[in-house]
Formats: C-alpha cells, sequence, structure tokens
C-alpha cells in the first residue's frame, strides 16, 4: 500500500492504518480457551479498537497549522472531548459545528470529526464564525 492509499485530502489516515495493523493481527486459541485479544469484560481487541477509533478525531493541514502557530496545545484528553462532542453535534443532526474548549474554538465536521480550523482565545472577540450548524461549548 502506497502512502498516497493512507492519506485522504492530503491527511495521513491514522485510523485506517492502525485498523489495517489490527487486521494482521488476527486471533490465537489461548490456553484458557478464548480467542487472544479478548480482555475480561469479553470484549476483542478489534471491538475495543473499532470503539476508541470512533472517537479519534483529526486535524486538516489548514487546521493544524493554525495550531502549531497559536501555539495551541491539544492532548489526548481533549482529543477525546472533541471526538465526544462530535458525536453529541452529529446525533443533534449537526453537520459543521464551532466546539468551544480550553479558551480556543475548533470548527469541525462533526460527521467525519475533522476539526477545518482553530482559534485562541485572543481571536474569539469580534470574530464572526459562519456556515456553522451548531455550537458545543465544553
Amino acid at each position: 500500500m502506497t502512502m498516497s492509499d493512507q492519506t485522504i485530502d492530503s491527511r495521513y489516515n491514522l485510523n485506517n492504518s492502525i485498523a489495517r495493523q489490527a487486521e494482521r493481527i488476527g486471533q490465537k486459541p489461548s490456553d484458557s480457551g478464548r480467542a487472544q485479544g479478548a480482555n475480561e469484560s469479553g470484549n476483542s481487541f478489534r471491538e475495543l479498537l473499532d470503539r476508541r477509533l470512533e472517537r479519534q478525531v483529526s486535524f486538516s493541514r489548514h487546521a493544524g497549522q493554525r495550531a502549531q502557530e497559536r501555539n495551541i496545545e491539544i492532548g489526548e484528553g481533549d482529543l477525546d472531548r472533541l471526538g465526544d462532542a462530535c458525536e453529541r453535534a452529529s446525533q443533534k443532526g449537526v453537520r459543521d459545528a464551532l466546539i468551544v474548549m480550553n479558551d480556543s474554538a475548533f470548527i469541525v465536521n462533526a460527521g467525519s470529526k475533522v476539526v477545518v480550523t482553530v482559534v485562541d482565545k485572543n481571536e474569539l472577540k469580534e470574530n464572526i464564525f459562519t456556515n456553522i450548524e451548531g455550537a458545543v461549548f465544553l
């Protein structure tokens, strides 16, 4: 598979890459009779991975550049919160949302969980956000 097969709209598609790795692992019978990769609650590695990937948020090239230029740090917990906000917005039928979190604003495509742009707290004042269908405040 080429690098171009692993990108979508100039973004590396980490979700697909991880999913392909999980498929390569496969399942082997263990000594206990359970499939290897199943945890104590009965969920397989694949099920846990799929659930985790559902919450993953990616950044467009533009959004990544804006976050870096504006020194906006986004941790793993922030990504989880953004993913949850995208899910909530999507469940309400919102395609394009403004998510305000940690003194920053994120314009996201909620369905695909792609951050389109990022604005810091200094730019929030007197700024007009267009082409959004809803807002989520975290």
